[in-house]
């Protein structure tokens, strides 16, 4: 699982630095010239309204959980190519060099320029740290987001309560159940699906099986404990 992770979070650190020369070299680009050369300044919007159609449009992953032994744990990696970290930083980029030659025509010029290159610290400082991701884990569900990450015990989660994916959502709704939960863990009652190599169903299903069979919890990450799962999970299709 780690190896999987760095994996994905070395990618996509290139790919942050490749979106920022990306960014900076088309605004050279679109700035040096006229008439046909100009044109290329459309290239950012089309590349953004491009990347927001597949990113919407792209059917949620088909595959299972995967398993280490070595970690106890269950998890889901992120999905290679499915993320919009390039659009984001290569756009704030852009626009900040786009900017910068108008900068001293005015404060408001200025302060867009600033802030273009604020956003693009802000997203590239983010995108540098994690990359999404859920893990079970006998003690409980830890949910990575770019922004944050955050655990929650099972015994935070009401096993009477209902996990869902709705379709479409690309959330995992969770029953935080104990008294006062709801307050202490805000944010927490969802996990976010949309990004992740593994089908939102399975993860639902998979939190649903642990959240009612408290007794199978510690096999959580054994080779006898996954093959229970699957066959309880392909019993339940």
């Amino acid at each position: 699982m780690r190896e999987t992770i760095d994996g994905a979070l070395r990618r996509q650190r290139i790919a942050v630095v490749l979106a920022v020369v990306v960014g900076l070299l088309t605004s050279v680009g679109t700035g040096a010239g006229r008439g046909t050369a100009g044109l290329l300044a459309l290239l950012p919007l089309v590349v953004c309204v491009g990347l927001l159609v597949r990113q919407f449009r792209l059917p949620p992953s088909g595959d299972d959980l995967r398993m280490d032994e070595r970690e106890r744990a269950l998890y889901a990696p992120p999905r290679a190519g499915v993320t919009l970290v390039p659009l984001l930083v290569g756009l704030g980029a852009y626009q900040t060099a786009n900017s910068w030659p108008r900068a001293g025509d005015g404060s408001f010029r200025l302060a867009l320029t600033v802030s273009f290159a604020l956003l693009t610290v802000v997203f590239a400082v983010l995108f540098w740290r994690r990359v999404p991701g859920v893990q079970l884990t006998p003690e409980g569900i830890t949910h990575r987001r770019h922004e944050r990450q955050w655990f929650v015990p099972w015994a935070d989660l009401d096993p009477a309560g209902r996990v869902g994916s709705p379709r479409g959502s690309g959330v995992v709704s969770l029953p935080l159940g104990r008294p006062g939960s709801s307050r202490d863990a805000r944010g927490r009652g969802s996990v976010a699906v949309r990004d992740l190599d593994a089908a939102p169903e399975r993860i639902a299903a998979a939190i649903r099986h642990y959240l009612t069979h408290s007794d199978e919890r510690a096999e959580i990450g054994t080779p006898q404990g996954y093959a229970r799962l699957r066959r309880a999970l392909d019993g339940d299709a």
